[in-house]
C-alpha cells in the first residue's frame, strides 16, 4: 500500500509515489485538463471494469488490456495503455519492417529520423513529437544532434522514449514491433517477465497538408531501459 498523510484539507489525504510512477500517471493525463486524482479515477475505474468483466487472471496481469502470446509473452498494442519499460531491455526492434539496433534512444532517434522524411519540415515534426527537439547542433542538457536531418532531440528515460516512438508510429502509419524483457529487479513492473509493443501499419493522414502516407510501409516489424 502507498504511504499516505493527512492533507490540509477535509477529507483528502497525500500519497507518495515513486517518480516512475507519476512519469506513468503524466502520459496518460491531459495538458491543462487532467489532475493527477483525475486520472487515478480513470485507471481505478478501467480496473473496477476489468474486475466486473469476468475476464482471466492471465488478462488482468496485463494491466491495460495486453493480450498474451506463447513466444512472446503479453503484447500490448494502441490503444491500450503502454506498459512500465523502466528496467528493460530491448531485445529486438523494427520501424516499417527494417531491423533497428535493439536500445531505446537508438529507436528513437530512428524514428525521429523516420517521421522527420516523412512529415518534410522540422516545424511539423516539433508539433506532433512528444520529446524535446531544437533546428540546430546542440550538445549540452543532454541534448544529441542528428546531422543527417540537421536538429537536435534531448535523451529521456524508456518510458518517455517508448511514448514518443508509438506516438510518432501511429502518426505516420508506420508499422512497429519492439520485444523487451523486464530485468530481474524487484522496482520492475514485471520482473523477468517479456513482452511486445505492437503497432501496425495504417494509412497515415497528412496534417496541415504536410507529409504523405508511405505505402510501401505496409510490414508489420518486430521489439528496459537504455
Amino acid at each position: 500500500m502507498p504511504i499516505t498523510r493527512p492533507h490540509g484539507r477535509k477529507g483528502r489525504r497525500a500519497i507518495i509515489i515513486k517518480r516512475t510512477t507519476f512519469e506513468r500517471l503524466q502520459q496518460h493525463a491531459t495538458p491543462l485538463v487532467d489532475t493527477s486524482e483525475s486520472v487515478i479515477a480513470r485507471a481505478l475505474d478501467a480496473l473496477d471494469a476489468l474486475k466486473g468483466s469476468g475476464a482471466t487472471s492471465q488478462a488482468r496481469a496485463a494491466e491495460g488490456g495486453a493480450t498474451t502470446d506463447g513466444e512472446r509473452g503479453m503484447v500490448f498494442g494502441a490503444p491500450e495503455p503502454l506498459p512500465d519499460v523502466g528496467h528493460t531491455k530491448l531485445l529486438a526492434a523494427s520501424i516499417g519492417g527494417s531491423s533497428v539496433k535493439a536500445n531505446w534512444n537508438n529507436v528513437l532517434r530512428a524514428m525521429l529520423l523516420r517521421a522527420r522524411r516523412h512529415y518534410g519540415d522540422f516545424d511539423q515534426l516539433k508539433r506532433r513529437c512528444a520529446v524535446n527537439i531544437v533546428p540546430r547542433e546542440k550538445s549540452d542538457e543532454g541534448y544529441r544532434y542528428l546531422p543527417q536531418a540537421g536538429f537536435s532531440y534531448q535523451g529521456v528515460n524508456a518510458n518517455a522514449a517508448a511514448n514518443a516512438i508509438v506516438g510518432l508510429a501511429k502518426d505516420i502509419g508506420v508499422a512497429l514491433v519492439l520485444d523487451f524483457e523486464w530485468r530481474e529487479k524487484e522496482q520492475a513492473a514485471y520482473p523477468g517477465r517479456r513482452a511486445t509493443i505492437h503497432v501496425p501499419a495504417a494509412s497515415a493522414v497528412p496534417h496541415d497538408g504536410v507529409g504523405t502516407p508511405d505505402v510501401a510501409e505496409t510490414r508489420c516489424g518486430e521489439g528496459r531501459r537504455p
